[in-house]
């Protein structure tokens, strides 16, 4: 497995355009998510991606996992503009995916394509990460790498190559057991507060890294 895309928090919209203008990365699209009082923004890195949450002042359903909340603690403790809060792991094998969610009691949800830019994927552990955040949902994608967000276009003013690593802190042998093994970049340290930053490589020059800069 490796790492499929990370989620950020922002408080505002402007600010999250700010920081990725700084670092060269441009956005390739973005919507309302109802229910969670959220929108968000998509910026594609090839074969990964990152996906940026900021308020939108919309109504929350309180049937909904409370994923502002979540965002909301997280960027209390950190000061950045862009501050990871949770990860997913890319599963290639449907089959794989199915047996780790049954081995950890984890439901399955398949979700439907939207149409260009909004491929199926299939998705399992999206509830539990918020409790234990150190943990990734697991996702695949039954489309080629061509129709994922990843490679949507967008006004990049540098060539970004991915995610080249993130930084959890939890526990190592729940990541393990939840993903079948150490997903391709994760790095678990100490501590329980889940994704504390995100390094994204560039053809044309060195990583950045997003979040709780060391």
């Amino acid at each position: 497995m490796e790492i499929d895309h990370v989620v950020l928090a922002a408080r505002t919209r402007e600010q999250a355009e700010q920081a990725l203008r700084e670092h060269g990365l441009g956005i390739a699209r973005g919507r309302v998510l109802p229910g969670f009082g959220l929108s968000n923004l998509v910026v594609p890195l090839g074969r990964s991606f990152l996906e940026i949450h900021y308020p939108d002042g919309g109504e929350t359903d309180p049937a909904l996992p409370p994923i502002g909340e979540v965002q909301r603690r997280a960027l209390d403790r950190c000061p950045a503009p862009l501050v990871p809060v949770a990860w997913l792991a890319g599963c290639e094998d449907a089959a794989l995916l199915r047996r780790l969610a049954a081995e950890n009691d984890l439901a399955v949800s398949e979700v439907p394509g939207e149409g260009p830019g909004y491929a199926p994927y299939v998705l399992a552990g999206f509830g539990p990460n918020l409790i234990r955040p150190w943990l990734p949902a697991l996702i695949h994608w039954p489309v080629p790498y061509e129709e994922r967000p990843g490679a949507l276009t967008a006004r990049h003013a540098r060539r970004p190559a991915g995610i080249v690593g993130l930084d959890v802190a939890g526990s190592e042998e729940d990541v393990k057991r939840w993903c079948g093994g150490l997903p391709e970049g994760a790095r678990v340290v100490e501590g329980d507060t889940g994704p504390l930053r995100v390094r994204i490589g560039f053809d044309d020059g060195p990583p950045v890294t997003l979040g709780d800069v060391e």
